[in-house]
């Protein structure tokens, strides 16, 4: 195996989303908030939404949230059980 020097790396590949910061604690049971984004970032936000509470929900057992594509379209919606 030959050692190469001087390659630089490729860019990144923006493969993310960012959805900035949720008021999870500030949900009560029942309560419900809408992270909006466009159809073809439907999926990417779910899934982060999905991430996020999941590591909110570790740290904070009391916590438990659904999350789901909202029916009008308009973006993830999470809802505090």
């Amino acid at each position: 195996m030959k050692i190469d020097k001087n390659v630089s790396l490729p860019p990144r590949i923006a493969n993310r989303v960012t959805i900035g910061p949720l008021p999870l604690k500030d949900l009560n049971s029942g309560d419900s908030i809408l992270v909006e984004c466009s159809d073809d970032e439907m999926q990417k936000v779910l899934h982060t939404v999905r991430v996020r509470l999941s590591r909110f929900s570790k740290k904070n057992p009391k916590y438990k949230f659904s999350s789901s594509i909202d029916k009008k379209g308009n973006g993830v919606r999470i809802w505090r059980r």
